[in-house]
């Protein structure tokens, strides 16, 4: 029998493991709250149940670490933000050519040009991309990378 799981490339297979095992890290430093730690999984793709289920494990599993050095903390999350952003990326590219890519890649192409034109506020556009099918942190993203690019 086919296994008709998620196909995902070998890149962002190791990019998303090594994510997953920083917010780990994170979570057993106590940098993360457990709260934090599942809405983290969440937005890169767990459901409620598995994220809390994994948040368990660590939680159990956790021991003492080692100092850590200022220097090694920047890296870390700096590490973190990057891997961040790679898989936010993909994930909103497979959002926009999924079924409805057309649907999706002209209201957003519609909501870059009013509020480059100051037209919708950030929040205004936060809304309605999350109106449009998006969750709220994956829209707030959006309206950054928008801020960002202006």
């Amino acid at each position: 029998m086919p296994d008709k799981g998620k196909i995902m490339s070998q890149v962002y297979y190791e990019r998303q493991s090594r994510l997953i095992e920083l917010y780990k890290e994170s979570f057993s430093r106590k940098e993360m709250t457990a709260n934090d730690t599942v809405m983290a999984l969440r937005m890169i793709g767990f459901s409620e149940s598995m994220a809390s289920s994994r948040v368990c494990e660590w939680a159990a599993l956790s021991g003492n670490n080692e100092s850590e050095t200022e220097k090694a903390k920047k890296i870390r999350r700096k590490q973190q933000d990057s891997l961040e952003k790679y898989v936010f990326h993909i994930i909103l590219d497979k959002k926009c050519y999924s079924d409805n890519d057309k649907k999706y890649q002209n209201e957003q192409k519609l909501l870059k040009s009013k509020y480059k034109k100051k037209e919708l506020s950030k929040n205004d556009c936060v809304m309605q991309l999350i109106q449009s099918g998006y969750n709220k942190e994956i829209a707030e993203y959006i309206v950054s990378k928008l801020e960002n690019n202006n």
